[in-house]
């Protein structure tokens, strides 16, 4: 019996050590099955992209055959560069290239060397002898990039009193109805808001935005935001509490466009131009935007270079197509005014936004300093529990004071019928039992007496409750009488401050139009 027991036990032991193995070469086999999954999916991207980016490199090789045709273009544009980091760093010249015909870069180039007033090495060209040539040839080929290249070239050397009006103009044109910028005027906007163009560009810029910046009476509240208020007392009288928080909110709006447009430092666009190996500037610099412009080449080859930078893009597998063009959209005017009111490390941006927003700003503020500049009210009403008393600066009205008085005092009156009523009937019960009963046994006499004395007890409880009540009710009148004269000294005061008050918000009011009309 013993053998047997034994036996199975063996059996069952050898069963679990197989039943454990199977299940670990089970999960073993799973992993194994899912990483060849992930290797299978890997090796299928990989040759994916592989095979992708050999038929860009493909395409690529048969479009710079395309492109042979157009050396002379390249060798423009390598000259436009060398032209630019030569102005930037104040170093020679380079030699000039052949003219392409059709071309606006040379001409371009030609007119930017005539206006620095910088002269060229000998070589195989002569320098322009003046600007009108090469710009009239120039503006005849293309004149929006002419006048891009030439408003940002002389801005980003800092030439600001080169770059004429109508250039910016063209340059920056007519923004979208839905109020999105481009990328190119995104640039304008904060070269312009640097002095890049001098005070008629920023002006010119600063029209144009305000044509689709939305008319918002928050514009207000965004600039409010960034300034601090003087001490102004608070006031308990509803009357005059809008009063009081318009004092508040122009001398925050006053201390707001201070601080914005406090920051007179002169920030001159970046000059990284000088530099053609330096790393890659923000996208929203002049100097970025120049480069973009220059690369796009010439009309006939233009979209084959765009081509050339998609290639590349996926040959590389940066996931990016190229550097974009300058027309592509940046943002819409209102989130762009919103971030650069706020921004205190760029403060040249804050106060061009301050000047897009002013007329949407300024009428706001003139009806915030109206409300502020009302004359002090005359009396207000103090409300007291149910009771309303007219308070005026030489103190509170008596008659509507003495009746608010007598209706608290009123309100306690002698002990009610109700309340008597229990002191009562402990008492008669008592004498019944004391007179009644009293006859057949001394003791029910004392019995009618306790019951007496509890319903004397009780009653001296009830008048000393309204006693208690009559002397609350007098106190709570004596309290009002103290709330009305000392609001009837706070309106008093109030009025002494009126024409300091009114001064001030003034004073606010003008200093804020000087600045946003300056």
């Amino acid at each position: 019996m013993s053998s047997d027991w034994y036996t199975e036990y063996r059996q069952n032991k050898q069963l679990d050590q197989l039943r454990g193995e199977m299940e670990s070469a089970a999960w073993e086999t799973s992993s194994l099955r899912s990483r060849l999954s992930q290797l299978q999916g890997s090796f299928e991207t990989r040759l994916e992209r592989l095979s992708a980016a050999f038929d860009a490199y493909v395409e690529l090789s048969d479009i710079r055959h395309e492109m042979a045709g157009f050396l002379d273009a390249a060798e423009v544009r390598r000259y436009a560069g060398q032209v630019l980091t030569a102005l930037a760093s104040d170093t020679a010249l380079p030699r000039p290239v052949d003219d392409v015909p059709g071309y606006w870069l040379r001409p371009a180039v030609d007119a930017l060397i005539a206006l620095s007033g910088k002269g060229v090495q000998d070589g195989p060209a002569e320098a322009p002898a003046s600007t009108e040539g090469p710009l009239a040839e120039a503006l005849r080929v293309d004149e929006r990039r002419t006048s891009v290249f030439l408003s940002l070239a002389l801005a980003t050397l800092g030439l600001r009193h080169q770059v004429r009006t109508e250039w910016l103009d063209t340059a920056f044109g007519v923004p979208a109805a839905d109020g999105t910028i481009t990328r190119l005027q995104r640039v304008l906007w904060i070269t312009g808001a640097r002095g890049g163009f001098g005070a008629e560009g920023l002006a010119l810029v600063v029209k144009r935005l305000q044509s689709v910046a939305p008319m918002q009476a928050d514009w207000a509240m965004r600039i409010e935001s960034r300034g601090t208020a003087n001490s102004v007392p608070r006031t308990r009288f509803e009357e005059v509490a809008d009063q009081v928080e318009a004092a508040i909110r122009v001398s925050r709006i006053r201390s707001a466009v201070e601080t914005v447009t406090g920051n007179t430092e002169a920030l001159e666009p970046a000059r990284d131009l000088a530099d053609a190996e330096a790393e890659k500037p923000d996208e929203y610099s002049a100097s970025a935007l120049l480069r973009l412009l220059i690369s796009e080449g010439s009309e006939p080859e233009r979209e084959s270079l765009a081509r050339v930078a998609l290639l590349r893009a996926q040959i590389t597998g940066d996931g990016k197509a190229g550097a974009g063009t300058i027309g592509d959209p940046a943002a819409q005017v209102e989130q762009l005014l919103r971030e650069d009111l706020q921004n205190g490390k760029e403060p040249h941006l804050a106060i061009a936004a301050l000047r897009v927003v002013a007329p949407s700003v300024l009428p706001g503020v003139e009806k915030v300093a109206a409300t502020a500049s009302r004359p002090s009210p005359a009396e207000v009403v103090l409300a007291a529990n149910s009771a309303k008393v007219t308070i005026r600066p030489d103190g509170p009205d008596a008659l509507m004071l003495s009746q608010a008085e007598a209706a608290i005092v009123e309100t306690v009156g002698p002990p009610a019928p109700r309340d008597l009523a229990g002191p009562g009937v402990w008492s008669a019960a008592g004498l019944v039992v004391a007179v009644g009963l009293g006859l057949v046994h001394w003791f029910w006499i004392l019995v009618g007496l306790v019951l007496i004395g509890i319903g004397v007890n009780r009653y001296l409880l009830v008048r000393q409750e309204n006693a208690q009540a009559k002397k609350a009710a007098r106190d709570q009148a004596d309290r009002l009488r103290e709330r009305c004269t000392s609001a009837a000294d706070s309106l008093a005061a109030y009025a002494r401050e009126t024409d300091e008050r009114i001064a001030n918000v003034a004073a606010d009011l003008t200093e804020i139009r000087r600045r946003l009309t300056a």
